[in-house]
């Protein structure tokens, strides 16, 4: 089993399109094109997962650099999502900040003290 990445499609290709170029290629076992969550439009990308490795390195070179509705195409092998789990990322490093005061810049009386203002 091996999944591919086909990306740089057109937003108006179609499902049927996509499935016309993988026709005859090998056992499809799967095929996701995620939608873009606030327009409901299709992304530029799709995955699909072949049932033979054999099977999607043949469907690799014959779908790569093809062209569908005018778009050359980027066939590679899928990588894992990176980032993954909140967990595996990267840890951020914080520092401990003093909280800063404002200057007082008060005048000071013949007793040495700040002068205290009194409000209105």
């Amino acid at each position: 089993m091996m999944k591919l990445f086909i990306g740089n499609l057109s937003y108006d290709t179609t499902e049927e399109q996509i499935r016309e170029a993988l026709e005859g290629l090998g056992t499809i076992l799967d095929y996701q094109r995620p939608v873009d969550f606030q327009t409901g439009k299709p992304r530029g990308f799709a995955f699909v997962t072949f049932e033979t490795r054999e099977e999607a390195e043949a469907a690799m070179e014959a779908l790569n650099r093809k062209k569908i509705d005018g778009r050359e195409l980027k066939v590679n092998e899928a990588e894992e999502r990176r980032g993954g789990h909140p967990a595996d990322r990267p840890k951020w490093v914080s520092m401990k900040v003093e909280k800063m005061r404002p200057v007082d810049d008060r005048p000071v009386g013949p007793d040495g003290k700040k002068i205290r203002y009194k409000s209105i």
